[in-house]
């Protein structure tokens, strides 16, 4: 008779073994406690399989990826690998995360903020990337927390840093959209990123609102699905934009408006639709790298009409968007 033989995976006898006399949770807590965070992560994880509703449980693992994420870079600073763990982390924080689960968020993203402050860049692209990831980080961290002294103080930094700066870029731009409309774009960008820093400063509120208006129907090359709005209309039941939608991606693409969404400023969004009520409507069509496809998205209307942007997505990723005035 043949003997049977059982191989049993080597995490699993690890976990039996430490197991013995303790459960997964405990086990995970004593190893988190000795900043083991692997291990702790293993245990928590496999513990989740049998408790996937559980919100503390659920904030352990979010506190282990982003504990995880700062020692490898405090070892290798790689940047990526830690931004990367923090995205783990985010995707098992709770709807109502713990006080002390929302400031270990501040901070780990205001950890990442000043890791890509102090970033050597390659050349002036990749400069420009590593300033807009360091405010986009101070800005969740402030989000999460708005006491945050540390993130205010890097905010104030920041803006004495590059303000000016961007302040001054994105009025020479404007003025350069008369000889050259897609500077209205490059002003739209650095304006924004200049109110991130001033939200109050009048002269960059007028003239990015003077440039995005001037911007709706331009083509921005810089994304992968360029969207523009060349014309607007409105009736009591929905708010319609004839939009264009152009393809710079290597491979065919799907459009429907139904990968339009028009997102307040608040954040809530409304799924574009085609409606009777309006003529030439955005028609489901596959168009090919280089080709583009003009009609009108509905959106029906909310109590509350404060606008910030049309998206265009696909799986959920955004591909391309316009800022609205």
């Amino acid at each position: 008779m043949k003997k049977l033989v059982i191989i049993i995976p080597f995490f699993v006898v690890i976990l039996l073994l430490s197991g013995c006399g303790k459960g997964l949770m405990e086990s995970g807590d004593e190893a988190y406690g000795q900043q083991n965070y692997t291990d702790a992560l293993k245990f928590y994880l496999e513990a989740s399989k049998e408790f996937p509703d559980d919100m503390a449980l659920k904030e352990k693992i979010a506190l282990c990826y982003f504990k995880e994420g700062e020692l490898f870079y405090e070892k290798r600073r790689v940047i990526k690998a830690f931004e990367a763990r923090v995205k783990n982390g985010m995707k098992f924080v709770p709807a109502t995360p713990s006080p002390t689960l929302t400031t270990e968020i501040s901070n780990v993203h205001l950890k990442l903020a000043y890791a890509y402050r102090q970033a050597k860049a390659e050349n002036p692209i990749q400069k420009k990337q590593f300033v807009d990831a360091a405010l986009e980080y101070i800005d969740k961290s402030l989000s999460y927390d708005s006491t945050n002294t540390e993130a205010r103080q890097a905010l104030n930094e920041f803006k004495e840093e590059h303000f000016t700066g961007l302040l001054e870029k994105g009025l020479t731009a404007y003025k350069r959209g008369t000889q050259d409309p897609l500077q209205y774009i490059a002003a739209d960008y650095y304006l924004t990123q200049s109110l991130k820093l001033d939200f109050e400063n009048a002269e960059a509120l007028k003239y990015l609102q003077l440039s995005r208006k001037k911007a709706l129907n331009l083509l921005d090359p810089g994304m992968n699905v360029p969207i523009a709005i060349t014309d607007q209309m409105k009736n009591e039941q929905y708010l319609a934009f004839l939009v264009v939608v152009y393809n710079l991606l290597p491979e065919n693409l799907y459009v429907t408006p139904e990968n339009l969404y028009l997102v307040k400023k608040d954040g809530k969004e409304i799924r574009g639709r085609t409606s009777g009520m309006f003529s030439t409507p955005l028609e489901n069509k596959t168009i090919v790298n280089g080709e583009e496809i003009a009609g009108v998205v509905a959106f029906p209307l909310p109590e509350k009409q404060d606008y910030a942007r049309l998206e265009f997505r696909k799986n959920g990723e955004i591909l391309g968007y316009k800022n609205l005035p």
